[in-house]
Formats: structure tokens, C-alpha cells, sequence
């Protein structure tokens, strides 16, 4: 199987394990990372294409937060398919990078300066700021029915509503980029996530004397 044939095969593979994600960590968010991560590579030249690609293709495919706590599972049937489509010569390396990209993930373990990785979590991470992460955030507290803002609600981690996510997690993303070209576009992007916050508490004031 060629390699052409290979990244096919995948994005059929990773289609039918996301058609249930909801719509912020859908297959086009495979498809904005993967371009993403692809643009960051070719200014900064520091990973291998070919692995780069399937990293990004499958790096969401054993998500804790559609896995049911079954993350070994998705694991599992990831080798599998990598096995199966003639890739086993990097299974174990796109499932080490692929188990460390989760901001979540406390226990990492592992080459952390693999290079593929430190791209894609760049690419990831993007993607969950700027516009099109306010539409993320807000789409899956819907989809979790979390409240959108909750005021007074401790910030400091561990949230209930999606105004409280931004500060539990996207607020701090811009200053955990691993490379130089993550790192400009996410000044870019942090600023939007900011002058939003200022028109959404600007609005929630309204008409609030001496607030």
C-alpha cells in the first residue's frame, strides 16, 4: 500500500470513529489541525511529513471524553488498524505521540521533544483559541448542557460553565506553544479570546448601575 493509499485509508478509518463526536471535535477538526500543523512544519521543518499526517489524522480517535473512561480500548484498536494497513512500523510511535497530546493528560510519558508531537499539540491547541475556538468551547458546553457563565463562579480551575472553561484552559494555551510559529499565530488568537470576554461581560453588565 502506498503511501498515498495509506493516508486514505485513515481518514476513512478516523471518519467512522468521530461520526458520533459533536461537531467541535468533529472531522473537520481533524481536518483544521491537520492544516495547521502542516503550515507550522513547513516554517519551522522539524518533523517528519508522512508521520505528521497520520498523527494528526488519528490523534483524537481514542478521546477520553467520547471513550467513556475506555481510552486503552481506542489505543488498542488504533494499533490494530495501523497493523492491518501496513503501517506497523510506526504504530508505536504515532501511539506514543497520540497519547501525550491531550492538554488534560497529567502523566505524560515518553520522547516529550519528539518533534511531530510538538507540532501537532501546537496545531491542537490552536484550534481551541481564537474564533473558532469560541465556537468550540460554546458548542460543547451545549452538547454537555454546561451553563454559559456562571457569575462569581471560581475560576481557578475545574469550572461548570463555558465562560469558566476559558479560564480553566484557553486562557492559558498562547504561553504553553512549543514552537515559534505556534507561538505567533497564537498571539493572534489570544486576543480574540480576550476581546470577546470584554464584550460578553460588557453585555452581561448591561444596564447594571455601578457595576
Amino acid at each position: 500500500m502506498n503511501t498515498n493509499r495509506k493516508i486514505i485509508v485513515t481518514e476513512n478509518f478516523v471518519k467512522d470513529k468521530m461520526k458520533d463526536y459533536d461537531s467541535g471535535h468533529d472531522w473537520w477538526h481533524i481536518e483544521r489541525v491537520r492544516k495547521i500543523a502542516h503550515y507550522i512544519n513547513s516554517e519551522e521543518k522539524i518533523a517528519d511529513t508522512f508521520i505528521l499526517e497520520i498523527a494528526c489524522l488519528l490523534h483524537d480517535t481514542a478521546d477520553s471524553k467520547f471513550a467513556n473512561g475506555k481510552m486503552e480500548l481506542g489505543y488498542s484498536e488504533i494499533s490494530d488498524f495501523l497493523d492491518k494497513s501496513g503501517m506497523s512500523e510506526i504504530r508505536d510511535h504515532i501511539i506514543e505521540i497520540i497519547s501525550n497530546v491531550s492538554f488534560s493528560k497529567i502523566n505524560k510519558t515518553g520522547n516529550l521533544t519528539d518533534p511531530v508531537l510538538l507540532v501537532l499539540q501546537d496545531a491542537d491547541k490552536l484550534d481551541a483559541i481564537g474564533a473558532i475556538g469560541i465556537a468550540r468551547a460554546f458548542n460543547y458546553g451545549g452538547f454537555r448542557n454546561n451553563p454559559i457563565y456562571i457569575p462569581g463562579e471560581n475560576t481557578e480551575g475545574n469550572s461548570k460553565s463555558t465562560i469558566g472553561h476559558f479560564y480553566d484552559k484557553l486562557l492559558k494555551l498562547k504561553d504553553m506553544m512549543n514552537t515559534k510559529t505556534g507561538l505567533s499565530i497564537a498571539f493572534e488568537r489570544h486576543q480574540v479570546l480576550l476581546n470577546f470576554l470584554d464584550q460578553f461581560y460588557s453585555e452581561w453588565k448591561f444596564g447594571m448601575k455601578g457595576v
